[in-house]
């Protein structure tokens, strides 16, 4: 399986981590340049940035941007590639777990499998609905994600999807974009593979961040709306988004739990 890793040119240190951690792995991963703010056109960003639930700031803009780009690389291969942000961190056997995923799951049909926790509970499946044999992950359905996009399977089915959604659905972070989209027939790992670098004190593995954000996290981003009537206009577009989840939980809530995904911090390369 192709691990295809997001990554901007000035980024060299993220890119050299990815290609020692990959090293230690026996794996070789490719780099796809992310699209960068300067690429953004001040037309395009008014024109793109502003269909959501909220105003995208630029460096979001080109997040999805650059998602985008790896979606239509993976239905232009016609193959599951793993897709990554170059601030993840993979679990030490992301190998067998990769392999797995590529030639056991034929019976479940995915179109995406989240590898990363974020520190946010999901709504996932009570029961597991598959157990990876060698491996020994278990994979769960997955109902809702909030954020997450720091690394994640791609099926050519779900890659489709996405891109067809791309077509009349306006831009929005990323992670708001995948998860949104509940026709994905989406699955979680558990134990989580993967956990982005600056959650790594969260979790207890590490003491100090490494790497400075250059995606923009939006958990506590206020905009700023340039009059009452947009701020109003995005309003409603936000209840819509909260209906929609609603909706989607009360579909699901009879095989459905809301927690947090556990993870194995021994699983995980330490310096």
């Amino acid at each position: 399986m192709e691990i295809l890793i997001i990554n901007l040119p000035k980024s060299q240190d993220r890119r050299i981590f990815q290609e020692q951690q990959f090293l230690k792995f026996g794996l070789q991963p490719t780099f796809l340049q992310a699209v960068s703010i300067d690429q953004i056109t001040d037309e395009q960003f008014n024109e793109e940035a502003f269909g959501w639930q909220r105003p995208l700031k630029k460096v979001e803009l080109a997040c999805f941007l650059s998602h985008k780009t790896a979606w239509q690389r993976v239905l232009d291969k016609n193959q599951p590639v793993l897709i990554l942000e170059d601030d993840a961190v993979v679990v030490s056997d992301i190998a067998k777990l990769l392999k797995d995923i590529q030639f056991q799951t034929y019976s479940l049909q995915p179109d995406l499998i989240n590898l990363e926790v974020r520190s946010r509970k999901k709504i996932v499946g009570k029961k597991p609905a598959y157990y990876l044999s060698d491996s020994g992950y278990k994979l769960l359905e997955l109902f809702q994600e909030r954020t997450g996009t720091g690394g994640y399977v791609l099926f050519p089915t779900g890659a489709r999807k996405l891109l067809e959604k791309v077509n009349h659905v306006a831009a929005a972070t990323a992670d708001a974009f995948i998860f949104s989209t509940y026709s994905l027939n989406s699955y979680q790992v558990e134990p989580a593979a993967l956990i982005q670098e600056d959650q790594m004190i969260v979790y207890g593995l590490a003491d100090k961040e490494n790497f400075e954000s250059t995606i923009g996290r939006s958990e506590h981003f206020k905009p700023e709306f340039s009059s009452i009537n947009e701020k109003c206009k995005f309003k409603k577009r936000r209840l819509a988004g909260q209906i929609a989840m609603a909706i989607r939980y009360l579909q699901v809530m009879g095989k459905a739990e809301k927690r947090l995904i556990n993870l194995d911090q021994e699983k995980f390369i330490q310096d």
